[in-house]
Parts: C-alpha cells; sequence; structure tokens
C-alpha cells in the first residue's frame, strides 16, 4: 500500500472546480476515457459473475452429483476469467493511455506558457520551485494516472457490484456483512486523517534533512576548516530525530489499522459461517449461496482498503495539478499589445529614454526621470557603481520591462507598439556569459534566425575571424556543445554567442560586458570579433571595466538612476570628479 509522502501539502479551495478544468483541457479525450470506462466494467462484471458460477456448480453438480454440471460450471468460470483478464488489459492500457495524454498535453502547454512568462516573472521565481512543477508535481500525477485512477475505477466498480451480488445472494447476510463493513469504512476515514496529518509532518521535516545534509556537505570546507565537524553532526542529528519522530507517528497508525482490517475481515466471514451455516442446515440457504457469498464478502474488504489509498493519491494529484494551473493562470506583465506593429525596414537603430522613471518594487524607484538619447551607429558605454541602475536602462532597451512613466523608443517608435519579434529582430542582447543549448553548434548558431543556411553560418564566422577555428573542429558545425556549451571555454563559447548575433543581423546590440570574464589573450579575440560585430551598429554596452569605457564612442555615467556625466572617455576623465575616482578605482584593480 502506497502513501504520498512526499507530495507536499498545498490546500485545494475549489477541488470541483479543479477536476471541471481538468476535464475541459482534456475533453478531447472524451471518446478514448469513455472506452476506457466501458472495458473496466465489463471486466469487473465479469468477475463478479463468478461466484454466481460457482454456486450453480456446487448446488446444481456437486450436491446432486452430476459431472456435466461441474464441467460446464468450470469451463464458463474459466471462460469469465479469460474474459476478465483480456478486458482488464485493455482496461489497463487504456486508463494509461487517456492519463498519459492529458499529462503530454498538460506539460507541452505549461512549458510553453513557461517560455513566454518576461523577465518580471523569472527575476522573482525560483528555479528549483519551477523544475518542481515540472518534475515531482508531474509525477505526483503520472503516479495517480498510472496507480490510482486503474485502482480507483476497478474498485469502486468491484464495490458496488459486490454489494449488489450479495444482496441478491441473500439479503440478511447483506446486512449482517454491512454492519461490519461500516465498521471498517469508519476505520478507513480515522486512520486516513491520522496519516495524512502524520506524513504532512514528514513531508516537512524531509524538507529541513534535506536542507541540512546539503549545507553540510556544500560547506564542509568552511565546516573542516573551523573544526565544527561534531557541531554540524550534532545539529543535523537533531532534525534527523525528528524526521524519525514523525515517521514513527505515521508507523504507529499503520501499525493499528492493517491488524484492525485484518480482524474485522476474519469476524465477518466467521459471523457469515456462523450465521449462514445455521441457515443451510434448516434448508432456508444452499450451501453453493453460502460458498458464493463467502467469496464476495473476502473480495468487499480490499476495494475498501484500496480506495483509502487512492484517496491520499488523488489529493496529491489534485495539489499538484492546482500548482500546475496555478502556474498556467499567471500573465507576463510584459505582453504585446493589440494592434501591436513591426518597425519599418531597415531599421536605423536610433534610440532614446524619454524622462523615464521605473522600479522593481513601486516603492522603490531606481530610474527617476532619465532622459538619454543615442544615435544610430553610437558605441554607447554605461558606467556607474553597483546598483547605480546601468543594467536597468539595457532591460528598458530590450522591453524585458516597461517603464512606470515616460517611453522608451527606437527610431521614433515606442516599443510597447512594436510585435515582440520585430523588438527581437532589431535589438539583440549579449550577456557576460551567454547561454548554449545541447545540441550542435549549426543548431546555437541557427537560433535566432532557424531559416539561416550553412553557407551564411561560414560567411559569419569567416567575417568574425574565427572560420579556420571552427574547421579545426573534427565534426565543423554538426560539433555537439553538450549541455550549457560545456564542451567550449568561455571565449569560444562567447564567440559563438557573437556569430549567432552577427547572423540575426541586428540594428541595435546590448551588451552587459561580454570580455569581463575572459583572460587577456581571449579577450583579443573576442574583442575582434566585436569590432566586426558593431561596425555601423548601435551599441549600448554595460561597462564594468575602464577598456570598454575607453573604446565606446560616448560615455554616460549613472548614480542613483540619474545621469551625471555625458560625454567621452577623455572628456570626462577631464571635466568630471566622480568618473575620474571611477578611473582611479579601475587603474588600482588593473595595477
Amino acid at each position: 500500500m502506497r502513501y504520498a509522502r512526499f507530495g507536499g501539502e498545498y490546500e485545494i479551495e475549489h477541488p470541483g472546480r479543479l477536476v471541471l478544468r481538468a476535464a475541459r483541457l482534456g475533453r478531447h479525450l472524451v471518446w478514448p476515457a469513455t472506452g476506457a470506462l466501458l472495458a473496466a466494467i465489463l471486466a469487473t462484471s465479469a468477475r463478479l459473475l463468478g461466484p454466481f458460477v460457482v454456486r450453480g456448480g456446487v448446488d446444481d453438480g456437486i450436491r446432486v452429483g452430476d459431472t456435466g454440471r461441474i464441467t460446464s460450471a468450470a469451463l464458463v468460470f474459466i471462460g469469465l476469467l479469460l474474459f476478465q483478464y483480456f478486458a482488464q488489459r485493455i482496461a489497463q492500457y487504456a486508463v494509461a493511455w487517456v492519463g498519459e495524454r492529458f499529462l503530454l498535453r498538460l506539460r507541452s502547454e505549461i512549458f510553453g506558457h513557461l517560455m513566454r512568462l518576461d523577465v518580471p516573472f523569472y527575476d522573482n521565481a525560483k528555479t528549483g520551485v519551477l523544475v518542481s512543477r515540472m518534475t515531482s508535481d508531474i509525477e505526483s500525477m503520472t503516479e495517480f494516472v498510472n496507480e490510482g485512477a486503474v485502482l480507483a475505477l476497478t474498485n469502486i466498480l468491484t464495490a458496488v457490484g459486490v454489494a449488489v451480488g450479495m444482496l441478491i445472494l441473500d439479503w440478511r447476510l447483506a446486512l449482517l456483512s454491512f454492519a461490519v463493513i461500516i465498521v471498517l469504512v469508519l476505520l478507513s476515514v480515522l486512520f486516513q486523517k491520522q496519516v495524512s496529518s502524520a506524513y504532512e509532518k514528514v513531508r516537512e521535516r524531509i524538507g529541513r534533512v534535506l536542507a541540512s545534509l546539503q549545507e553540510g556537505i556544500t560547506g564542509v570546507r568552511v565546516v573542516q576548516a573551523f573544526t565544527q565537524e561534531q557541531a554540524q553532526a550534532s545539529n543535523f542529528g537533531r532534525i534527523n530525530e525528528r524526521y524519525f519522530e514523525a515517521n514513527m507517528a505515521a508507523a504507529r497508525a499503520i501499525s493499528w489499522y492493517f491488524p484492525s482490517v485484518a480482524f474485522l475481515r476474519t469476524a465477518a466471514i466467521g459471523l457469515v459461517l456462523a450465521f449462514g451455516g445455521l441457515r443451510v442446515l434448516d434448508g432456508g440457504l444452499t450451501v453453493g449461496t453460502l460458498v458464493a457469498f463467502l467469496l464476495y464478502l473476502d473480495w468487499f474488504f480490499q476495494p475498501i482498503i484500496n480506495l483509502a489509498n487512492v484517496y491520499n493519491l488523488l489529493q496529491a494529484s489534485l495539489a499538484a495539478l492546482a500548482k500546475l494551473f496555478e502556474l498556467r493562470d499567471t500573465r507576463p506583465r510584459v505582453q504585446e499589445l493589440p494592434g501591436a506593429y513591426d518597425l519599418p525596414s531597415p531599421p536605423e537603430g536610433s534610440l532614446a529614454l524619454e524622462d523615464v522613471t521605473f522600479g522593481y518594487d513601486p516603492e522603490l524607484i531606481v530610474l527617476g526621470g532619465l532622459t538619454l538619447d543615442v544615435p544610430a551607429g553610437q558605441r554607447l558605454a554605461i558606467v556607474g557603481e553597483t546598483g547605480a541602475g546601468k543594467s536597468t536602462i539595457a532591460k528598458l532597451l530590450l522591453r524585458f520591462y516597461d517603464p512606470t512613466a515616460g517611453a522608451v523608443t527606437i527610431d521614433g517608435h515606442d516599443l510597447k507598439g512594436l510585435t515582440f519579434g520585430s523588438r527581437a529582430a532589431t535589438a539583440t542582447l549579449i550577456p557576460q556569459d551567454d547561454f548554449l543549448f545541447n545540441g550542435s553548434l549549426r543548431d546555437n548558431f541557427r537560433y535566432g534566425k532557424p531559416d539561416a543556411t550553412d553557407r551564411d553560418i561560414w560567411d559569419v564566422c569567416r567575417a568574425m575571424g574565427i572560420g579556420d577555428w571552427l574547421r579545426t573542429l573534427p565534426d565543423g558545425l554538426d560539433t555537439p556543445v553538450r549541455e550549457r556549451g560545456s564542451r567550449f571555454s568561455a571565449g569560444e563559447r562567447q564567440l559563438i554567442a557573437l556569430g549567432r548575433a552577427f547572423l540575426v543581423n541586428p540594428a541595435v546590440i546590448v551588451l552587459d560586458e561580454a570580455t569581463s570574464n575572459l583572460d587577456p589573450e581571449t579577450e583579443v579575440q573576442v574583442e575582434g570579433a566585436l569590432r566586426i560585430l558593431l561596425a555601423g551598429r548601435t551599441a549600448v554596452v554595460i561597462a564594468h571595466r575602464l577598456r570598454s569605457a575607453e573604446r565606446a564612442d560616448r560615455v554616460v555615467m549613472i548614480d542613483g538612476g540619474r545621469i551625471i556625466a555625458d560625454g567621452t572617455h577623455n572628456d570626462l576623465v577631464a571635466s568630471s570628479d566622480a568618473y575620474r575616482d571611477l578611473v582611479e578605482v579601475w587603474e588600482r584593480g588593473n595595477a
């Protein structure tokens, strides 16, 4: 018997609405689901007819010594078993197929929705939680689909069918059995409440155990450096002890429930055998009927026990479904507005922030009334201390966020009015550590332009001066990149990312200091590729180093969300005390 002991606790406010919403999502599966239900009904019916066949074999065959009736009853019984076997196989497969098809669509919808959510969502969301939604929560639903759904369907049909069969055989014995079954149902409800409460504590405390375990292993060097091995082990021991106590609370519930079930089953069989046997002796009941009734009685207990388990699996599955639908209902703050249009082609690439006010939290303003014009083709470096608002400007230029007030424009067009596709084709971001996807080099180059040919890719690589390097790779463009580009060094990954951006041919490029994490030799190579990539394009560089500011056509210094200096590097060194101080800090760092 299994329990959803690691399913996590989640309060489901409207389970009925949740089920209806799931039904709407799976309405395309109505006919396969109907077929699965029909197969389950046929399999259960075949099983439930068995005791009636046994009764006939005993009363009309064994009792009177008719070997022909005994043989006929045996053959019919075997035929029912074979029919039940094949119908049950079909039902099991059909239910699993319907469930897995539903989960297939749900997974695809949730992942597609995640890909459409904006940067503000991901800035606040935890990656581990999102991964958990797509793994452990889906796994909870898969467990119910593969086990719980079939158990629920067959056991409900069995319990109802057995009750009807018992009433047909003998209503007096049926009422006697139902009295014991009512006690079993009450005990099952009590057990379910007790074990659910216990496993809620188990789920809470296993989380603490895992957190302590991860913290200890991750920080083992610090633990050993300060000789705190014993203290760390003692802390883990206390947490582990509380986890043990929670598991023992669940074990105590199990320890009284299953012996109680076994006792009630034995007591019910004893009562039916006693009263039924007396009625057989009185002639009010046949031996075959008593045998058939005892078969039904034994079948009556297991479905109720199974349904108690299924209920727990169902609760975990509904909780997982509720969390997935909650994620599905999340709406991006930045959306493509109705009537959005493409930027006129070809774009020039001029940028402007017009009296822009913005804060990630409405109560905490990051940029206050900032105005900035960037002519087409200019290489602008934005400098300032950490938290000054440099990266925020980059996010606004790419419309990862919308300003609270004011407007961000490209070629005089408000970004809010443009289609996402047009904005992406016009302005591209190159971060410090660009992300490469698992697959081939060709796949990564084409990521921003899927229709690019191999010739297009090689032309870009030659223009950037990396064609010879790529030809040294044994598989050329078919070279596998591996997860996160682990096959290549940081500099090589950056070159591939630059080539990907070059292939898109954007008018505007925003760089978050693309060379700050590279060694000097690799930096020279990447800078050479950058010069080719940025030629004739508007570039906004979030500069963390002096060299990036020196190479820019213009430098803007930000402090507290406002522009405090604007000019060339040499001009600002001569005229701005704040910029001169920043340059001195950079020079001391280089020294």
